[in-house]
């Protein structure tokens, strides 16, 4: 919901389930009015977290679940991601261009209970086993199978012409374990750490043809989930619609950025407020950022401010319905 309508969670509930005959305008929308074909794909149950009816609602004329995809080699709950890519590239190859494939890859979904030991390739000695092991060998699997997956785009064609966004819905859910922090980096725990690590990767790939030294580089300003639909709205050229409350994430932005967190924890304007529930006491907790230095809670105030007009603007536009209206001109 975040991603594709660039709108933050209700405060309880979901969307999917208490909103689901709104009328959404996403990322889909936008790039449908423009002349893209779309298409989603998950290789679960359609009526995980109501997705039947939500993805049509969603904005894509096509959607494939475990049902439409079939049988095939097994990470966890579903088809791997190695076996979910290749069933689906003779898709987008059929596809009308410009098309627009939303893809929701399955092999790194916890509780990493178990890893097949015929796709195993890392060596993790102690770690062999346990949840972290098997985390660390799907994202392994993970690698390898995007790696496939552009060989695959440039065999048919499609390298020149796609862009890629790659994104994790939320972290890990792994227990914030010595073992884990070490990999992390962190030597110290501090009642800053649990939001600290509250992080997940977000690229972009531009196609060979916007390949252009401008669009390089690492984005080092605070971002959410909200502003991936506007960054890859800002390459594409189309505008972004008002119903949209995030923004485009660059390369070498000179503002700090903001994120809000559905908790009320937010990241900007130098600094990082963690909502109670984080390991913090009731009124939470003030920080700098980014060097994550505790100071007075009075100094998180304007921050605090901002991120509950964030939400409360957000949640407006998802309980009142507003979101078609807003994005019609």
């Amino acid at each position: 919901y975040a991603a594709l309508n660039s709108q933050l969670p209700l405060g309880q509930g979901a969307v999917a389930f208490l909103r689901a005959d709104n009328q959404f305008h996403t990322l889909a929308h936008a790039l449908h009015d423009t002349g893209y074909s779309t298409l989603s794909a998950h290789p679960y149950k359609k009526g995980f977290w109501n997705r039947a009816v939500l993805h049509p609602r969603y904005g894509f004329s096509r959607s494939l679940f475990s049902e439409d995809l079939g049988p095939g080699q097994v990470v966890g709950w579903g088809l791997s991601d190695d076996a979910f890519f290749q069933r689906m590239l003779p898709e987008l190859a059929a596809l009308p261009g410009p098309f627009f494939a939303f893809l929701v890859t399955l092999s790194l979904h916890h509780p990493y209970d178990h890893f097949p030991d015929a796709l195993k390739r890392l060596d993790l000695g102690a770690l062999e086993g346990s949840a972290l092991g098997n985390y660390l060998h799907g994202m392994h699997h993970l690698d390898g199978a995007i790696a496939r997956l552009f060989a695959a785009l440039e065999e048919l064609g499609l390298a020149d012409t796609t862009a890629v966004m790659i994104y994790g819905d939320h972290d890990s859910r792994l227990p914030l374990g010595p073992e884990l922090l070490t990999l992390a980096g962190v030597t110290t725990w501090t009642t800053a750490t649990p939001l600290q690590q509250d992080r997940i990767a977000g690229l972009l790939v531009l196609p060979r043809s916007q390949d252009h030294e401008a669009a390089h580089g690492e984005v080092t300003a605070v971002g959410g989930h909200i502003d991936l639909a506007p960054t890859l709205l800002h390459y594409l050229g189309v505008p972004t619609p008002r119903s949209f409350i995030g923004r485009p994430l660059l390369p070498a932005q000179p503002d700090p950025g903001f994120a809000a967190f559905s908790d009320g924890s937010a990241i900007g304007d130098g600094h990082a407020f963690a909502a109670a529930g984080r390991g913090v006491g009731q009124a939470g907790a003030c920080f700098e950022h980014p060097s994550w230095r505790p100071v007075p809670l009075i100094n998180c105030q304007p921050l605090i401010d901002r991120a509950q007009t964030t939400l409360s603007m957000s949640r407006a536009v998802v309980d009142h319905d507003l979101a078609r209206p807003l994005a019609t001109p």
